[in-house]
């Protein structure tokens, strides 16, 4: 018994959609679950995995989506419950905004002075700005935000690449800044390994291997999964390398990336020439351009 329920206008960050989706997956009777944005994409996971398509055919990318599998209606319809009492709850925690902090990006940085880094997490079609907001103010970007246009992260990189500063992403789940771990990173030791990574999943992967072989990572820099596509071109593939290699503590670099251009892949290839490196570009079947 499939069950689907759409909360319009209702964005929630990752967090939150993992706290909804366990919620129904402990539930009794469910065989699956989940608890997504509405995007093209997640709308056309959820019809792979047997949904009904005209059921969210309508939901936008800022709607939120509740869809379960279970033995039963009654089941199912419990299951929803969960999750819906999962998001009231934390509404109902979450502080009024003016007690929250800073309400924008310049007060931010009033309030730190000293930061060079701004994490953005806004639906889509707000994040490019908000993006451009911070390199405005000499500030690095990890865009977590996913559904960004390509045109979009095109124009950011062009400009970050212009200003010598850096935009991880757009969809950068997984960062590690000086020890620092950013979305969904990893606890791992710190060592003379800098990662550039267009997979946040090959990030925490060769992290966390990094880690139980007994080395550890300076720097591991989420750069976006179209990076080393054609259109972005290995903008900030590039650029990261070029940091890292600047960086005192970073002796080995390490590239990881979905299937990339061939071509890109080669212009990536050649600036990791000049020092110890390991590319690991998967998919790459035809090899690299002479």
């Amino acid at each position: 018994m499939n069950l689907v329920r759409v909360r319009p206008s209702s964005y929630v960050d990752s967090v939150v959609l993992m706290a909804a989706t366990r919620a129904m997956r402990s539930s009794a009777g469910v065989e699956g679950a989940s608890a997504l944005m509405g995007t093209p994409a997640n709308r056309e996971a959820l019809a792979r995995d047997g949904f009904d398509p005209a059921e969210t055919g309508a939901v936008g990318a800022n709607d939120l989506v509740l869809a379960v599998r279970a033995d039963s209606e009654e089941h199912a319809a419990a299951a929803l419950s969960a999750a819906e009492d999962v998001l009231d709850r934390r509404a109902q925690g979450a502080p009024e905004p003016a007690a929250a902090g800073p309400r924008s990006l310049p007060e931010a940085t009033a309030r730190l002075p000293g930061a060079n880094v701004a994490i953005v997490s806004v639906p889509g079609e707000y994040a490019a700005l908000e993006a451009h907001k911070a390199l405005s103010l000499g500030l690095h970007v990890l865009l977590f935000s996913d559904n960004v246009p390509v045109e979009a992260e095109v124009e950011l990189k062009r400009r970050a690449a212009r200003e010598g500063l850096l935009v991880m992403g757009p969809g950068a789940g997984t960062a590690i800044l000086s020890g620092v771990g950013l979305g969904f990173a990893n606890a791992v030791r710190r060592g003379p390994v800098g990662v550039v990574s267009a997979a946040g999943t090959g990030a925490q992967e060769v992290t966390t291997l990094l880690h139980r072989w007994g080395s550890g990572v300076s720097h591991a820099i989420g750069v976006g999964g179209r990076d080393l596509s054609e259109e972005v071109g290995g903008a900030m593939t590039c650029a990261a390398i070029e940091a890292l290699r600047a960086d005192d503590d970073t002796r080995v670099l390490l590239v990881v990336s979905k299937p990339p251009s061939p071509a890109i892949a080669a212009r990536v290839v050649a600036a990791l020439e000049g020092g110890p490196a390991v590319a690991g570009l998967v998919g790459l079947a035809e090899g690299l351009p002479a």
